[in-house]
């Protein structure tokens, strides 16, 4: 990880910390966007996400993989630099890890726009002050599960009413920027909010089919895959239209589009690697070949992000 700077430390809050008993996703890209906050202020850029700035970079791609187990009042930092640049866009990586031993908890690579503040469309070339940190992408980042390189969302209004509605709601002041848009742990924090509603008959049969005695059972997602299609404001309306894509080995790929639903607005698409997890063990629980034939069951066909 040669050339990262630090851009972010803390640790992990009990609040942060859902029924899995680990940090929730939404907190780990909350801390990205901190991080990149810091990257970008000692890349020569302060002020450039401050509501006076009238331009800001705003995130268009996300891929995420947790590695390990971010657990409550674990001391952590980021490290960050940029792999990436044009004249309007830059890709940045982040790397979270536990300050006791160095293990990596997660890693981030990022694409951004350097957009209008105001109507977040016009794009702009980046300031001479801008120095990027130069660094190489770590082998840990690279996505292992997920769609890689550039790719165009398949969400659609139409489609999507014959995916379940895990999740609708509006947008409030508390899941704004500081230039009256929905913040990026919006969209992953709604998918957490809801994702019961899709993953609890899938976890049923998991459990009736398993030849391990389980102890508590949970999940985990491993991998994301996020585009930022559109900003939902305040007062928007939301739903998350999600399903099943596919089972492959030991895990589940689900997609998650979120939308208005009166307009048909697309705000976004994601994918999820995700695994069953015994809670007593801390370990994955292994799909039966009876579990992976019920479960396909329950897939969409053509499903993708």
């Amino acid at each position: 990880m040669s050339g990262l700077i630090e851009v972010w430390r803390g640790g992990v809050n009990a609040w942060e910390c859902d029924e899995n008993g680990h940090m929730n996703t939404r907190f780990y890209v909350q801390r990205a966007c901190e991080g990149l906050v810091m990257l970008f202020t000692r890349c020569g850029l302060p002020g450039l996400f401050a509501p006076a700035s009238p331009t800001t970079p705003m995130i268009r791609d996300m891929h995420i993989r947790f590695h390990r187990e971010a657990l409550l009042a674990a001391p952590l930092r980021m490290m960050g630099g940029f792999f990436g640049q044009g004249d309007s866009a830059a890709q940045a990586v982040l790397v979270m890890e536990d300050l006791r031993n160095g293990e990596i908890k997660a890693t981030f690579r990022v694409t951004l726009d350097h957009a209008d503040s105001a109507d977040g469309v016009i794009l702009h070339p980046w300031p001479e002050a801008f120095e990027p940190a130069r660094v190489a992408v770590p082998d840990a980042a690279l996505p292992r599960g997920t769609a890689d390189g550039p790719v165009e969302s398949a969400a659609d209004i139409n489609r999507a009413q014959a995916l379940m509605c895990i999740a609708a709601g509006a947008i409030g002041p508390d899941k704004l920027d500081a230039f009256g848009r929905m913040v990026a742990p919006g969209f992953i924090g709604a998918v957490s909010d809801g994702i019961r509603s899709l993953t609890a008959p899938l976890r049923e049969i998991v459990a009736r089919t398993t030849d391990t005695p389980l102890d508590r059972m949970g999940g985990a997602v491993v991998e994301f895959r996020v585009l930022h299609l559109d900003w939902p404001r305040a007062g928007d309306v939301f739903e998350i239209r999600s399903g099943l894509a596919s089972v492959d080995g030991q895990v589940k790929s689900l997609i998650h589009w979120m939308l208005d639903p009166v307009s048909g607005r697309i705000y976004g698409s994601m994918q999820s690697i995700a695994l069953d997890f015994d809670l007593g063990k801390r370990a994955m629980i292994r799909l039966t070949p009876e579990a992976r034939t019920e479960l396909q069951a329950h897939v969409v066909p053509g499903l993708t992000l």
